[in-house]
């Protein structure tokens, strides 16, 4: 691998708009291989117009067939979402990192819509593999896309300001942005997240819930019970279209105390406008505990918004984790589950997964969760996982369909709105009323829900007398706006989105159950000052990959 100082850009189109051949200036090192060598990737984030890969960890072979090279990228890669494309002609650029720029897997990667900005370097690790650059202090850097596939990377906040004093680097901990703040909950830290952890060679479990608000830059550490308050390896997700502001939902991963995973029939709901947490009950056909996998979700052109879940491994690698190569949807406000019928194949951890248009999702890269070492020295483990095969989908890069709910190895840049699939549609036709979840959210963030349900049902009603109509031929439905989703990305409408109907009465309410809770987010303290700092509770065991 050539590693230089300057940018790599991969150009040379051939026949109809395909790439038809590689051409590799001097860089520094790229997450981008070709082909014929590439392996694996993993532990990288995305977010963006283009699609933009950021950090992580490659693998790739070489002239000696018995050698695999593992790498860590230290540039940003991006894909143009206004061209067709597939996986193996892809067109890829890359952008350098200046020097001071955190070079860090599973990196936090937030979207600020309103600025088209993003933020990373709070969260993540330092990579084992290549010269192994050292852990870099606490800092926050901005990436500013130039509306070409690059960009400009800039130091926010820097590693000297006082407000680290305060913050732990994790990693491995449940994270999304939204509209106006990024979130952290839980996760790990040791010697590779934090130099002032320097002495800690195993893993302490970080309790706690880290805003950061993109107008004031401010950081607030909050204490919360989510999933008893010491998790990791789970996902969070912002939902943009109920509520004010959003909420976000947490599901999934495991408890740092006993290793043990979390069910996926609760999930947590955030309300970041009145800061309190729900515990929202589900029900339908849901995914087996796991940990380590992906979550995307869009709105419906029929009023509702699905999350779906891929991958991930349930903490036993090898052929137990196959069943794992499966999809699910979450559908709200029913809060029911949907599995996806295809026979698993390859199964996967470490990957990331967006919406990115239309109806389709990326997933990009992924670890083989069937390794050939699925136990022993957590860096032999960590290999296999890269090089135990080379990954099916050409440059680790897949789409699925959100409606079709099929795979393919092409994008399509004039793809339809996101139209529910039949099973979800004929779900909502056949259960009008039982649609209101397992359980309904309190407080505010149930009846915005309950409100969307309505809304959802109000429409369908309308339609059907549209449909009327329509056969005279005095009608034609329009699609429903996206709510801001512009390139698969939420960008803040102009006013938060209001649904008017009749108010639903009691006798609909009456399926909330007893054990949903409710808890308020305590004692938040805005780090722009010196305070205390988030407790560091404890040894977590230094559980990895092999080690249950």
């Amino acid at each position: 691998m050539n590693i230089g100082a300057s940018a790599i850009t991969i150009a040379n189109e051939g026949k109809n708009g395909h790439q038809a051949s590689t051409v590799l200036e001097s860089r520094q090192v790229s997450g981008f291989v070709g082909n014929e060598i590439f392996m694996r990737r993993a532990w990288q984030a995305f977010a963006g117009n283009f699609l933009y890969i950021d950090g992580g960890e490659i693998s790739y072979k070489t002239s000696d067939p018995t050698a695999t090279v593992y790498q860590y990228s230290s540039t940003t890669l991006s894909i143009d979402l206004s061209q067709d494309w597939r996986n193996d002609t892809v067109l890829l650029k890359s952008t350098n990192k200046p020097s001071g720029a955190p070079l860090l897997s599973s990196p936090s990667f937030w979207y600020d819509a309103r600025k088209d900005v993003f933020y990373s370097g709070f969260a993540g690790r330092t990579s084992p593999w290549g010269d192994k650059p050292s852990t870099p202090p606490l800092s926050l850097w901005s990436f500013k896309p130039d509306g070409l596939g690059g960009g400009t990377w800039t130091e926010a906040i820097a590693d000297n300001d006082p407000i680290w004093k305060n913050l732990t680097r994790p990693f491995d901990g449940y994270l999304a942005s939204g509209v106006d703040k990024a979130l952290v909950f839980g996760g790990a830290a040791n010697r590779d997240t934090d130099p002032q952890l320097s002495k800690i060679i195993d893993q302490i479990s970080l309790p706690g819930l880290v805003e950061f608000d993109f107008t004031t830059k401010k950081f607030t550490n909050s204490s919360t019970n989510i999933f008893g308050g010491e998790a990791t390896s789970g996902q969070m997700h912002y939902v943009p279209s109920f509520g004010p502001d959003g909420v976000f939902l947490t599901m999934g991963g495991a408890n740092q105390t006993d290793n043990q995973n979390f069910d996926f029939d609760k999930i947590w709901v955030y309300d970041t406008k009145t800061r309190r947490l729900y515990n929202q009950t589900t029900t339908g056909n849901m995914p087996e505990p796991r940990r380590e996998f992906c979550t995307a979700g869009v709105n419906s052109t029929n009023g509702t918004y699905e999350i779906f879940v891929y991958g991930g491994y349930n903490g036993n690698l090898g052929f137990r984790a196959i069943p794992y190569d499966e999809v699910y949807v979450l559908s709200l406000p029913a809060f029911y589950w949907f599995k996806v019928d295809y026979p698993p194949q390859h199964p996967r951890d470490g990957h990331t997964c967006n919406a990115v248009g239309g109806s389709q999702i990326v997933t990009v890269g992924g670890q083989d969760a069937n390794a050939k070492i699925g136990s022993g020295r957590i860096d032999d483990i960590h290999k296999s996982a890269l090089n135990s095969s080379t990954d099916p989908f050409a440059q680790g890069l897949a789409i699925f369909d959100m409606t079709t709910l099929t795979w393919s190895d092409h994008f399509s840049a004039s793809s339809p709105p996101y139209a529910q699939s039949d099973v979800v549609r004929n779900y909502y036709s056949q259960n009008p009323k039982g649609a209101i979840a397992g359980g309904v959210v309190g407080g505010v963030v149930g009846v915005v829900l309950i409100a969307g349900l309505a809304y959802c049902l109000r429409r369908r009603r309308q339609r059907q007398r549209n449909d009327i109509t329509s056969k005279e031929g005095e009608f034609s439905e329009p699609s429903l706006p996206e709510a801001g989703r512009q390139n698969g990305y939420y960008a803040p409408p102009e006013k938060p989105q209001e649904l008017h109907d009749e108010p639903i009465g009691p006798a609909e309410m009456s399926e909330a159950r007893p054990e949903m809770g409710e808890s308020e987010i305590k004692s938040p303290q805005e780090m722009d000052a010196r305070g205390p700092t988030p407790g560091l509770s404890r040894v977590a065991g230094g559980t990895r990959k092999g080690d249950v």
